[in-house]
């Protein structure tokens, strides 16, 4: 296998796509080395579980504090890691995210590293393309919300799809037995 492709990430952005039903993360939109990355419901929400525990765990503070303080000081982490990240979010144009969307690999593999001093987020595609990004523990939080809030746009927290109402009589009739 490859090594991943070490872009410096200057932006990532995450969309929910309600036709493809997916989480687009799109790295450095609208740039020369833009890269993008469809992420399915099992994934996303594989990611989310793992995430913040991981996250809590390799805290400096949490494991310093009383157990049955740790839940507490982890969501006060959290809180202040979005605060601080708050002006690095910005829009990313309509075109930009089409423009990746077309481009976009499937998404096989989402995972978080320790690398010395930051967290290392790597996607790896069904088609054996792979990024590896350094973010800081904030940012990282950051997107890992981003993530949460996009997945809770599309439902996902709620189970599964219903299936879609029958087109006829035909199909509803087959679909009951």
């Amino acid at each position: 296998m490859s090594e991943p492709d070490m872009r410096p990430p200057n932006s990532i952005t995450l969309h929910y796509d309600t036709d493809e039903d997916r989480l687009l993360v799109v790295i450095n939109a609208g740039s020369a080395d833009a890269g993008g990355y469809w992420l399915t419901r099992r994934l996303a929400l594989r990611f989310i579980e793992a995430a913040n525990p991981f996250l809590d765990r390799m805290s400096p503070v949490v494991g310093k504090t009383p157990a049955e303080l740790h839940d507490e000081l982890a969501t006060m982490e959290r809180e202040v890691a979005l605060a601080s990240t708050q002006g690095n979010m910005s829009r990313t144009p309509t075109a930009a995210l089409e423009s990746a969307s077309a481009a976009a690999e499937l998404a096989v593999e989402l995972t978080i590293s320790r690398e010395r001093q930051s967290f290392r987020l790597k996607l790896r595609g069904r088609k054996g393309g792979e990024m590896a990004l350094d973010y800081s523990r904030a940012l990282l939080q950051r997107i890992v919300h981003e993530v949460e809030q996009e997945a809770a746009k599309a439902g996902w927290r709620e189970g599964p799809p219903a299936a879609p109402p029958p087109t006829d009589a035909k199909e509803a009739k087959r679909r009951a037995h």
